[in-house]
């Protein structure tokens, strides 16, 4: 069980920034020796996982198996893309749905609409807590002592030149989500976007996800994208609660 373990954390280290990884490469991601990483590469070859050309390994398309034994039984994916669906209709904007996954937010659930937002939004896709709506959303829900040492064991990074990696500030956003229940980002992901995001609450009232909308800077402010997005989303969001 404990190479089983091992095998899935370095399955976890390949990505957009990361397709390929040499042994080396997967020992230091998944913080393992040489010899160990080696072990569980070649394990996850001979399963099939992944490829080898001799020097990088490079997962295959069985992988889409792991990923699909979620997305076709998870009750909040699969009861979601109607009400996204809904959504996205009424605004013309892609609207996502995110879950915590460790220390990021996850997109589990998305609705594309015609404007082509971002090809770095997608489902299986995962963005830092602190610098995009849905992650302040989901860390609004926890109380304050929690936020503050999540914030310590993961400080912000910057993503680009408007990210808030301040813990004090990115306390007084939650606390401002909290408040709202709601969340924004504007440019602190990506220059050029704003995103707003709600919260998903199930029949005991518990946060088990958001639901966001993200547009251009060049084709809505922010506060117009609040305007326009909020009800459409928080009506998606409560229908989406009542059935969880």
């Amino acid at each position: 069980m404990a190479g089983l373990a091992k095998g899935l954390t370095i399955l976890e280290g390949f990505e957009k920034s990361r397709p390929k990884m040499t042994i080396s490469q997967a020992a230091e991601f998944a913080g393992l020796s040489p010899s160990a990483a080696r072990r569980c590469l070649l394990t996850l070859e001979e399963a099939g996982y992944l490829s080898h050309d001799g020097k990088y390994f490079q997962p295959t398309p069985r992988m889409i198996r792991i990923g699909a034994a979620y997305m076709d039984t998870s009750p909040l994916g699969l009861h979601a893309q109607p009400f996204l669906d809904e959504a996205r209709d009424m605004l013309d904007e892609s609207v996502s749905l995110a879950v915590w996954d460790g220390k990021d937010c996850l997109f589990v659930a998305r609705a594309s609409a015609s404007q082509i937002v971002s090809t770095d939004i997608a489902v299986g896709v995962r963005l830092p807590v602190h610098a995009s709506a849905t992650g302040r959303v989901l860390l609004s829900a926890m109380e304050d002592g929690e936020v503050r040492k999540f914030l310590e064991l993961h400080p912000a990074e910057r993503r680009t030149s408007l990210t808030v990696t301040s813990a004090d500030a990115l306390m007084q956003i939650v606390q401002h989500a909290r408040k709202t229940d709601f969340a924004v980002s504007s440019e602190e992901l990506e220059l050029g976007m704003h995103s707003l995001a709600v919260p998903v609450r199930d029949s005991r009232a518990a946060c088990v996800g958001a639901i966001s909308v993200s547009a251009f800077t060049g084709r809505v402010t922010l506060e117009e994208l609040s305007d326009k997005s909020l009800p459409a989303l928080r009506k998606a969001a409560g229908k989406l609660g009542r059935i969880l």
